[in-house]
C-alpha cells in the first residue's frame, strides 16, 4: 500500500510540473543556451531592423573636428593684413608667423597617428581641437604681446593640431565599411572647407564689424562650445560607444569593420561595460566562461610601428599622390592672391571673393560626388580599385588642367573659371587617394595616413619657393606648365600602383 501511494504522489508532482506556466521573458547563461531561445521572435526582428545610424553621427563629428582646424588655422592669414595695419609686422615676420603653425603641425603627425592606431582617435582630437579653440582665444593677447609670443602660440597650436589628419583617418577605419568610406572620407573632408570658407569670408567681415581680437575671441569660443559636443558624443571605436545598437555593431562586424571579440571599455560616465561584438558573443560567454580570456593571434607589426608597409608600391603611390596634391594646393592658396593683384590688376576684395568661389565650388563637388562613388561601388557597378584610379586620375590631370588654362586666360574673369573648373576635379580626391588610406590598411591608418601627411606638408612647404623662384626667373605661365606636369605624374603613379587591397602583415606569432 505504501509503495502505490508512493507512485501516485510521483505521478501528480510529475503531472504539476509539466502543466506549470515556463517563466516570461529572457533566459540568460546556460539555460537560456539550452531552451534554445532567449528573447521572443518579435523581439528578435525588432533588434535586427533597429540599425541604428551612429556611425554617420560620428561623420558629422569628425566633419566639425576639421571645421574647427582648419577655421582656426586658417583665420589668422585672412585676419593678417588688418593685424598688420595695427601691430606693424614686417614682411619677413609675416611669412615667419604664417610658417610657425606649419613647422608645428609636420612634427607630430607620425606619432599623433600611431597612437591613434593604438589607443584609439577620441582623446587625440580631444586635445587638437582644444589646443586650437585655446589658441585662437589666447592669440590677440600674444600678438599685442610682440612676434615671439605670436609665433610659439602658433607653433604650439600647430604641434598639437598636427595627429588630427591620420586620427580622423584611423578613426574612420575602424567605423566605417568598405562601401561606405567615399561618402565619410567626403564628409569629414568637407568640414575642412567649410572651415575654410568661414574664415576666409567671415573672418574679415566679422572684423571690419568688431575688430581682430574680438574676432579670434568670437572663433575660439564657438569652437570651445564644440569640444564640449565631441567630448559627450564621439568614441574611439564603435565596440566602446554606448550609442551604438547591436544591430549596428553586428552589421560592422559581418562587413570586417570590427572584430568578433568582446572589448572591456570605459563609457562617458567612468562605467565599465561590455562591448559585446554580436548578440551571440554574451550567450557564448555564458556557456563558455574562459571565452573572453582567449586571446587572438597577432600579426608581428601589431604592437609596433609598420615600417615594412612603405616598401610596398600602394603605400608609396598614396604617399605621393597626396605630395602631389598638396604641391599644386598650397602654390595655388599662396601665390594665386598675388596673380589676382599684380597680373591682373584685382583689388584684395574681389580677389577674396574669388577665391571664396574656389572654396564653395570644393564643398559642393565633395558632397556631390561621394554617394555616387559609393553607389557604383555597392551595387558592382565598378570596383573599390577602379574607382579610387578613375576619381583620383580625373583629380589631378582636371586640376593641372585648369592651372594651364590660366595660361590663356584673357582676364580675371576667365582665370576664376579655370580655377573653379581644376578646383572642382581636384575635389574628386576626397574619394580618391584620400579614401585609399582607408583601403589599404586597418591596423595601421593613423601610422600610414601621418607619414604621407608628413610628406605632403614638406611638399607644400616647398611648392611656394619653388614657385617664387621660378616666377622670378621665368615668370608665371612657366609655374603653371610645372604644376600641370606634377599633376600628371601623380595621375601616372597613383593610376598605376596603387591598390585596394589590405596590406596589413599576416605573418603571425606563436
Amino acid at each position: 500500500m505504501e509503495d502505490k501511494a508512493r507512485k501516485d504522489t510521483a505521478k501528480k508532482e510529475t503531472r504539476r510540473s509539466s502543466t506549470s506556466p515556463k517563466p516570461k521573458g529572457k533566459l540568460s547563461g546556460a539555460h537560456a543556451a539550452e531552451d534554445g531561445k532567449d528573447a521572443s521572435p518579435e523581439k528578435e526582428k525588432g533588434i535586427a531592423e533597429k540599425v541604428s545610424q551612429f556611425r554617420w553621427v560620428m561623420c558629422c563629428l569628425l566633419f566639425g573636428c576639421r571645421l574647427v582646424c582648419q577655421a582656426n588655422r586658417i583665420l589668422l592669414g585672412a585676419l593678417l593684413p588688418i593685424i598688420r595695419k595695427d601691430v606693424g609686422f614686417s614682411d619677413q615676420e609675416a611669412g615667419q608667423l604664417l610658417a610657425a603653425f606649419a613647422s608645428g603641425y609636420m612634427l607630430t603627425q607620425i606619432l599623433g597617428g600611431a597612437l591613434a592606431d593604438r589607443l584609439g582617435g577620441k582623446w587625440i582630437l580631444q586635445l587638437a581641437i582644444n589646443a586650437v579653440s585655446i589658441g585662437s582665444l589666447a592669440a590677440p593677447f600674444a600678438i599685442d604681446q610682440g612676434f615671439w609670443p605670436a609665433y610659439w602660440t602658433y607653433f604650439l597650436m600647430g604641434l598639437l593640431e598636427g595627429p588630427s589628419f591620420p586620427t580622423a583617418g584611423s578613426m574612420l577605419s575602424k567605423w566605417i565599411p568598405a562601401t561606405e568610406r567615399a561618402t565619410a572620407s567626403s564628409l569629414a573632408d568637407t568640414g575642412g572647407s567649410v572651415g575654410g570658407l568661414l574664415a576666409l569670408g567671415g573672418g574679415p567681415i566679422l572684423a571690419t564689424m568688431v575688430g581682430w581680437r574680438s574676432t579670434f575671441m568670437v572663433y575660439g569660443a564657438c569652437s570651445v562650445v564644440f569640444c564640449a559636443v565631441w567630448l559627450l558624443f564621439s568614441a574611439s571605436r564603435p565596440t566602446g560607444c554606448r550609442w551604438v545598437s547591436q544591430a549596428e555593431l553586428a552589421m560592422l562586424i559581418k562587413e570586417g569593420v570590427v572584430e568578433q571579440q568582446p572589448v572591456q571599455a570605459a563609457d562617458v560616465d567612468g562605467k565599465e561595460v561590455l562591448a559585446a561584438a554580436s548578440l551571440n558573443k554574451v550567450l557564448a560567454e555564458a556557456v563558455d566562461p574562459d571565452a573572453t580570456s582567449k586571446k587572438p593571434s597577432k600579426t608581428k607589426s601589431e604592437d609596433g610601428f609598420p615600417w615594412r608597409m612603405f616598401l610596398s608600391a600602394p603605400v608609396l603611390a598614396v604617399c605621393y599622390a597626396h605630395s602631389v596634391f598638396n604641391f599644386g594646393r598650397y602654390f595655388l592658396y599662396g601665390w594665386i592672391p598675388t596673380y589676382y593683384s599684380e597680373v591682373l590688376g584685382v583689388d584684395a576684395v574681389t580677389a577674396g571673393f574669388y577665391m571664396m568661389c574656389l572654396q564653395v565650388a570644393d564643398a559642393f563637388v565633395k558632397l556631390l560626388v561621394a554617394p555616387i562613388a559609393d553607389h557604383l561601388t555597392s551595387s558592382g557597378k565598378l570596383s573599390i580599385l577602379g574607382l579610387r584610379r578613375l576619381l583620383s586620375c580625373a583629380g589631378f590631370l582636371g586640376f593641372g588642367g585648369g592651372l594651364l588654362l590660366c595660361c590663356f586666360a584673357p582676364n580675371a574673369f576667365f582665370v576664376t573659371v579655370a580655377l573653379v573648373i581644376g578646383k572642382s576635379f581636384a575635389s574628386c580626391h576626397a574619394a580618391g587617394f584620400k579614401t585609399n588610406y582607408l583601403d589599404i590598411t586597418r591596423k595601421h591608418t593613423g601610422s600610414v595616413a601621418g607619414v604621407g601627411n608628413t610628406l605632403a606638408t614638406l611638399s607644400s612647404t616647398v611648392a611656394p619657393m619653388i614657385a617664387g623662384s621660378i616666377i622670378q626667373a621665368s615668370g608665371w605661365n612657366a609655374v603653371f606648365v610645372l604644376c600641370f606636369f606634377v599633376n600628371v605624374s601623380g595621375a601616372v603613379v597613383f593610376g598605376l600602383f596603387s591598390s585596394a587591397s589590405c596590406i596589413d602583415p599576416v605573418v603571425r606569432e606563436d
